[in-house]
């Protein structure tokens, strides 16, 4: 894989963003870049709130999908305005192309050209350093990557392609290595909102909430280890929904089994709930 498998793009926002040739798929394509991601995985994950925390420790951000550094970049800016605690960010990628390619276009893509420094810096070393910032990337296929982490993640900022151009990522079982290295706490954030990510994450031992809109997307999702991280926790309405939806099976799956259909009824999400307590 190489720069001429991505090309820039301009959005209807009038921001630019990066296509990737073979799958068609366009990085940030609802909101513009710099929008969703401070939506989905600084505000959606309360980062602020956990960087303002009087614990030990640095926040630990796991960021899936380096691409373009958007999401990285968005996490790192948030936490230099901050203060408070430290940030020790991690993120998985195996193609730099996105990020060698918007480094090569400064105009289009001022942010990355604020930190080409520290991009640069992460590129060629593989680690970066910043005043309260430790950002590391981690080469190579991101399962496996996950191995390498020292020590559980306070946020997952999950976002690779889509179900269709990244499969491997989107299964239950590549769903639970991501439940494994959350901490006690600790929100996986994702674009997507469809049913079968959410059928996916709640087999995966998450508990799953509704996110906020992002554009055309009238919800985005939101997973944890229990409640109280989740705004809107999935309830009775979303299990009607479910119910008759065309599309009940997790990713990976052609056909909804009994067994699989069983999981999902009897996740202790959804035999705690109580009355009127569900969205």
């Amino acid at each position: 894989m190489g720069l001429s498998d991505f090309e820039t793009v301009v959005l209807g926002t009038g921001e630019a963003s990066v296509r990737d040739r073979r799958s068609g798929e366009i990085m940030h394509p609802g909101l513009g870049p710099r929008r969703e991601a401070e939506l989905l995985y600084v505000e959606q994950t309360r980062l602020a709130e956990r960087l303002a925390a009087p614990e030990e420790g640095p926040v630990r951000v796991l960021d899936v999908g380096l691409g373009a550094a958007t999401n990285a970049l968005a996490v790192v800016d948030h936490a230099a305005r901050a203060g408070g605690r430290a940030l020790e960010l991690v993120s998985l990628e195996r193609d730099t192309a996105p990020l060698r390619l918007v480094l090569e276009q400064p105009a289009g893509f001022p942010v990355q050209a604020a930190h080409r420094a520290l991009l640069e810096a992460l590129l060629a070393q593989g680690v970066a350093v910043a005043p309260g910032v430790r950002w590391t990337w981690l080469e190579g296929d991101a399962l496996a990557a996950l191995d390498r982490l020292d020590a559980p993640q306070d946020v997952v900022c999950f976002d690779p392609f889509s179900p269709e151009a990244n499969p491997e990522l989107w299964t239950v079982e590549a769903l639970r290595r991501f439940r494994a290295v959350l901490a006690p706490g600790g929100v996986l954030s994702t674009y997507s909102g469809s049913t079968r990510t959410r059928v996916t994450l709640l087999l995966a031992g998450f508990w799953v909430g509704a996110g906020a809109a992002a554009a055309v997307k009238k919800e985005t999702t939101v997973a944890s280890d229990g409640p109280a991280a989740l705004a809107a926790p999935l309830g009775a309405r979303w299990i009607e929904r479910w119910r008759r939806s065309s599309a009940r099976a997790p990713h990976g799956v052609a056909t909804l089994t009994p067994e699989v259909e069983r999981a999902v009824l009897e996740h202790p999400q959804f035999r705690s709930l109580q009355r009127g307590a569900s969205c």
